[in-house]
């Protein structure tokens, strides 16, 4: 039998957050307390990107978004991505500014950010390749 207790995730809504996170952090709301891996924190999400993170005293941890809209029932299916025909997995470094346009244009999701951007310059492109003949 496989122990997971590592990886488990608990939501309580409304929870008592403010044992975490006194203050309100400009630009979040409060949902509730998690606890993740055996560590509790108040459970906020980002009012621009609809992203959730885990804050104790203003320090923030990022999560599985996934995981989270799961267990507080706002996604159908928290199994891994779907295999894209051709596709590969690569790792990349981007700066904060660059990490942040990928979370809000995916949705919270990096990957699928880079990809919308990618798809949005090659859409670009062809249209100025289109208008210059």
């Amino acid at each position: 039998m496989r122990d997971d207790r590592g990886h488990r995730i608990h939501i309580e809504q409304p929870g008592r957050p403010r044992l975490y996170q006194l203050d309100d952090l400009p630009g979040y709301e409060v949902v509730g307390v998690i606890t993740v891996a055996g560590r509790s924190g108040a459970l906020v999400r980002k009012r621009s990107t609809g992203v959730y993170s885990m804050v104790n005293s203003g320090m923030l941890r990022q999560l599985d978004q996934r995981r989270v809209k799961m267990e507080l029932g706002l996604a159908s299916n928290a199994g891994a991505p779907q295999k894209m025909q051709g596709g590969a997995r690569h790792n990349v470094y981007l700066d904060a500014a660059s990490i942040a346009a990928a979370l809000a244009l995916g949705d919270g999701n990096i990957s699928r950010g880079i990809r919308l951007a990618l798809k949005a310059n090659a859409e670009l492109e062809r249209s100025l390749a289109e208008a210059s003949k």
